[in-house]
């Protein structure tokens, strides 16, 4: 009886053990082909590493020193792959940029753009359609410096920045409602010829609204990975869908109004709106639906938020930062004196530029997540296609191995030889095809304003014991508040 059951014990230790050596020598296999990967709980796979972080980011380079500069996550219902390291990040952007083109399927995209992502600039899958819509971009988000498109945008936004000054030295408005409002405004002017009263109920309404969506956009949700959650949201995601059926309603009635119809597509454009009318109307491959144009026309105006709430919080940076802002002002005041900053001049004021290359540092918002189109592989380890990547630059931003003291604002890191220098690891629109399109609009516009506020102002804050929130660049609608005392 004895030896029957210690040959029992015996057979199932040996079987055990097999079991074992043969899981650890997949496991060993995985490693070296696939990102290895942490062990996951059922249902939420590896969403419970997240918590405890200010944003997921972090939890990313937390791992990384774990399992490696590339690993996989299983996040809910989503496989994904992070990738950490500058020569990681730009095999996938860059080298490979063609293999990593595609958008994730979070059904919350979906709805937010009337049930297609693919109607979005930033969030759809890269296409022909999708590259003809960022080429006729082009000529209006990279101006060319000299050119008259150059020189008047240059006019607009310091137009913008005087209103702002004046609006600013009354007090009496909250900071992010000026800002918000008057960006809005050089954005109409330069893509659509179009000028509003910053004050009149219509506009400032819409204004309101694309700041809402940019913050609910700019939102991370469990949901996103696991869709059974979604009804939770059911109420505020059809209140961001009559947002954007407003948005709409104010681009047709105040914007585009006859405009479609009277267009001669034998004319040049004057514009982006005549741009896009003209594709459509003259039939061109691949076609673009007016619907479709309506809704790029709309991602574009809309990129006035991400200046505003970036300009917010560069604000809040300042006000804490009372040495950097006297930095400032002297070299405005040696290079100028009195003559009002313009963009032409950002070659000539490295430090007032450096210092919003600094806060786009510290804020370090994520690069928009990538899906595979095809397997493929990163640093030799095998990336199979549907799954999302992450692109982790808050490590780029804030490694101690990149930067000296990360944690500090310091504009001077980016100054060589009185010169603006930008390091190869600072990658924080991204690159290759799928790069912000916006990103140029958002150094000439905020070179813009800063300076004209810097020139005029000193800010201050009641409170400076507030922390910058990072990870993203949308505040909410009632945020910091600051003094702007004059000069």
């Amino acid at each position: 009886m004895f030896f029957t059951q210690f040959t029992l014990y015996l057979i199932a230790f040996v079987v055990l053990a097999t079991v074992f050596a043969i899981a650890e020598a997949m496991r060993t296999r995985q490693g070296k082909y696939r990102p290895p990967s942490p062990l996951k709980l059922p249902i939420i796979g590896h969403l419970h590493l997240m918590s405890g972080y200010q944003v997921p980011y972090q939890a990313f380079t937390s791992l990384s020193k774990k399992f490696g500069s590339v690993f996989g996550l299983q996040l809910g219902y989503v496989k994904c792959v992070v990738i950490n390291g500058q020569k990681n990040i730009r095999e996938a952007l860059v080298t490979k940029g063609h293999h990593f083109d595609s958008r994730p399927n979070f059904e919350r995209y979906q709805q937010l753009f009337s049930g297609n992502k693919e109607n979005s600039l930033a969030f759809c899958n890269w296409s022909t359609t999708q590259k003809t819509r960022r080429d006729m971009l082009k000529a209006y988000t990279f101006p060319r410096a000299f050119t008259n498109r150059f020189y008047t945008l240059e006019e607009l936004v310091s137009s913008g920045t005087r209103s702002v000054v004046a609006a600013l030295s009354t007090n009496t408005t909250s900071t992010k409602s000026v800002i918000s409002r008057h960006c809005a405004n050089i954005f109409t002017r330069h893509f659509c010829s179009k000028s509003f009263d910053v004050d009149e109920a219509t506009f400032v309404e819409m204004v309101d609204n694309y700041d809402e969506i940019f913050y609910e956009v700019n939102q991370g949700y469990a949901a996103d990975f696991l869709p059974f959650l979604l009804p939770f949201h059911e109420k505020n995601l059809k209140r961001v869908n009559g947002l954007t059926h407003k948005i709409r309603d104010f681009v047709l009635d105040h914007i585009i109004e006859g405009r479609f119809d009277s267009f001669d597509v034998q004319a040049e454009p004057d514009d982006y709106v005549e741009s896009l009318i003209k594709y459509v109307k003259s039939g061109e491959s691949p076609q673009l639906s007016w619907d479709s144009a309506l809704f790029a026309l709309e991602d574009i105006i809309g990129g006035h938020s991400a200046v505003a709430n970036f300009l917010v919080k560069l604000f809040a940076f300042l006000a804490k930062e009372p040495q950097v802002q006297e930095n400032i002002h002297k070299e405005i005041d040696r290079v100028l004196g009195t003559k009002e900053v313009s963009i032409s001049h950002r070659t000539l004021l490295p430090y007032t530029e450096a210092t919003i290359f600094e806060a786009i540092r510290l804020i370090a918002s994520p690069i928009v997540p990538r899906v595979a189109n095809r397997d493929s592989s990163i640093n030799g380890l095998e990336i199979e296609k549907g799954t999302v990547i992450f692109l982790n630059n808050y490590d780029l931003s804030m490694s101690p191995q990149l930067w000296d003291e990360p944690e500090k604002f310091k504009p001077e890191r980016f100054i060589r030889e009185e010169r603006l220098v930008k390091p190869e690891h600072f990658l924080p629109f991204g690159g290759g095809r799928r790069s912000c399109m916006g990103y140029k609009m958002v150094q000439l516009v905020s070179f813009g304003i800063l300076g004209g506020i810097m020139q005029n102002f000193t800010i201050g804050a009641d409170d400076t014991s507030y922390t910058v929130p990072v990870g993203s660049l949308a505040l909410p609608k009632d945020t910091f508040t600051f003094k702007f005392v004059r000069r």
